[in-house]
């Protein structure tokens, strides 16, 4: 088939949950299809990766995002979108420039798909008509924006998210159920959104793992009483998750365990974090790297106390594929396929989150059977060449209902 593809975001390098999904999505349908990507950067210093793309791509078109390059544009974005039915993030993606593209696309060649990735390119979706059309949702998006309110405390902030949840929660309603297909990442949120609907064209398709890069490093040395945290901490998700638990839950280990050790990994390091790190030599603060799996493989428990967000988390599924325990969250293990206890460990109570990482410490073999044990579960379930099957199968099932056209072209 030769597929319009629509991104949010150039995928490269795919260092981290978003560019992953993408990432592996793109790659497996380039494949077996030719592409034609469309897709946003924040600022020309992401173009660098343009090269990557049309080694998979038969054209690639990518369009900055005035709001993301000058602040004074943002804020006035943001202001004026208070005066607007539409939740920003469907704004802030729409370009009368990118939609003459899609249109030139699809008027120069014989166009058997369009794949959105992520619901806030929906707006492109009258632009595309009649096409076969796939959306899929990296996460239910009010729902991410709805438990970022519960856990925020600036008043001004709480109100223009509970704002932004209205308008979202509505263009989720109204939208998805004009797609031939909407992909979700778990039958958690696949309830979620076809309650919200009252229209059911969803199916699962979980994020998926590279399990002979993420893979069990035998060879590697690992330091007891030793936890690693991964993941951009610029992201207001990880962002408040890292603070509740240098916070909430370190001192309680600390005092049970003070030999315990963490590193936190990851883009911009919060000023909790820093200043935690400064006046206590067990806790360090890495920032960006190009390659994670070292310090994974390093650390006897991997944690990732996420209290906010949607959406199945790759971080802890690569985790879970090197082989660690894992203790994570109701949030952070939310659509994941693993047993409480004997595959990953989940708590919301800052208590229980601590006992549980002290009882891996603890018990070196029984963290080495979970890790074991967590590592099947991502072979049985998310590993991206079982996946695969599922996306050429959606995109073939859309294609073939749709009957655009008689035949795919040769």
């Amino acid at each position: 088939m030769n597929v319009l593809f629509l991104s949010t975001e150039n995928p490269f390098p795919p260092d981290h949950g978003h560019h992953i999904r993408t990432y592996h999505t793109l790659k497996l349908l380039a494949e077996e299809n030719t592409i034609w990507f469309v897709g946003f950067a924040p600022n020309q210093q992401e173009l660098v990766y343009r090269k990557e793309l049309e080694r998979l791509c038969a054209g690639v078109e990518i369009f900055l995002i005035p709001e993301s390059a000058q602040r004074w544009r943002l804020l006035l974005s943001l202001f004026l979108n208070l005066f607007s039915r539409l939740p920003f993030v469907a704004q802030k993606y729409y370009s009368k420039q990118a939609a003459a593209k899609v249109r030139q696309i699809i008027a120069s060649h014989r166009i058997d798909l369009v794949h959105f990735d992520m619901l806030p390119l929906a707006r492109f979706r009258k632009v595309v008509d009649p096409l076969p059309k796939v959306l899929v949702n990296h996460n239910v998006e009010s729902l991410r924006l709805w438990r970022w309110m519960q856990v925020e405390r600036q008043p001004l902030l709480k109100a223009f998210l509970f704002y932004q949840f209205l308008k979202l929660r509505h263009f989720e309603k109204v939208t998805c159920p004009k797609f031939d297909r909407c992909v979700v990442t778990s039958d958690y949120d696949k309830d979620v959104l076809a309650k919200l609907c009252g229209f059911d064209n969803f199916v699962t398709i979980p994020n998926g793992v590279d399990t002979q890069f993420f893979s069990p490093n035998v060879h590697h040395a690992v330091k007891r009483y030793s936890l690693v945290w991964v993941g951009s901490m610029a992201d207001v998700y990880n962002h408040d998750a890292v603070n509740y638990f240098i916070k909430k839950i370190w001192p309680l280990i600390y005092a049970h365990l003070p030999q315990t050790t963490i590193t936190f990994v990851g883009h911009s390091p919060t000023p909790e974090i820093l200043s935690a790190a400064r006046e206590n030599l067990n806790i360090h603060a890495r920032g960006y790297v190009e390659d994670v799996r070292p310090f994974v493989d390093a650390a006897e428990v991997f944690v990732a106390p996420l209290r906010s967000g949607s959406g199945t988390k790759i971080k802890v599924l690569n985790a879970m594929s090197q082989g660690k325990s894992v203790v994570t969250t109701t949030v952070g293990a939310e659509g994941i396929a693993a047993t409480p206890n004997r595959e990953i460990f989940i708590a919301d109570n800052p208590r229980v989150f601590a006992s549980q990482v002290v009882f891996l410490l603890n018990n070196p073999e029984v963290t080495k059977e979970v890790g074991l044990a967590a590592r099947r579960a991502i072979e049985r379930n998310y590993d991206w060449n079982i996946l695969k099957e599922i996306i050429h199968r959606t995109n073939d099932e859309v294609y073939t209902r749709k009957g655009v056209h008689n035949a795919r072209p040769q």
